[in-house]
């Protein structure tokens, strides 16, 4: 059987923190507001399969390298609109730095603030699913957020990204160019990647409850240990 409950109340729930226990009593008490937060987790895991996939073309074009006829794998690739995005960050918060600069601290900030919104996301569908899957994809990306703070922070502050996707600023160091733009884009697209299934398998059993029974008795029917006894 799952762990999660349905969110049609705070009596219903299963026991938590007293923080916790607070959050989820105030949005089951205005129905409004606990609608917005499953509108947040719908609309933040579509964003995130958006995300999700410029990270698996950047991951592609890089193994790719010179074949991709894009670019080398000396350049971390970036969608034309996401490229637009970041030059435009780096011009409006950062207009006295130079270029390389603002391409380099748009980019981080940007990264962070898409990560911010999966792991909005993630809370706010644990509120509509508390499983244990949820909490784990929370805990990935939680762990995937300090690690895009701590570039961020360090680009700013020392002038490059330092954190265990930059081997903390000496991947270069270890085999060039390409292996420090290969090892980022892998370990991101990783990291963008592993919370994912956990949520498609919360929602999987929020969606179908029963399917492990059914598939159980389905199991014991073929045979012949015992009669299929749930609705197939």
């Amino acid at each position: 059987m799952t762990d999660f409950v349905q969110p049609a109340g705070f009596a219903s729930r299963p026991a938590h923190g007293p923080l916790l226990r607070a959050i989820f009593n105030l949005v089951d008490s205005w129905p409004p507001l606990a609608f917005a937060v499953t509108a947040a987790a719908t609309l933040g895991l579509l964003f995130q399969v958006g995300h999700f996939y410029e990270h698996a073309a950047q991951v592609t074009i890089w193994i790719l390298g010179d074949y991709s006829n894009i670019c080398g794998r000396d350049t971390p690739w970036m969608s034309p609109w996401v490229t637009e995005w970041v030059r435009l960050a780096g011009v409006y918060l950062f207009p006295h730095d130079g270029t390389a600069r603002q391409m380099m601290l748009g980019m981080e900030l940007l990264h962070l603030v898409a990560n911010f919104i999966f792991l909005s996301s993630i809370a706010c569908l644990y509120y509509v699913i508390t499983s244990k899957w949820v909490r784990r994809a929370f805990v990935i990306e939680g762990l995937h957020l300090c690690e895009h703070l701590a570039l961020t922070l360090t680009a700013y502050y020392v002038g490059y990204p330092i954190g265990v996707s930059t081997l903390f600023g000496h991947a270069g160091q270890f085999g060039g160019r390409e292996f420090a733009v290969g090892y980022r884009v892998v370990w991101h697209f990783l990291l963008n990647l592993l919370p994912m299934p956990f949520c498609m398998i919360a929602l999987m059993d929020y969606w179908h409850p029963h399917r492990k029974d059914v598939a159980l008795a389905r199991a014991l029917r073929g045979t012949g240990s015992a009669p299929l006894t749930v609705a197939d």
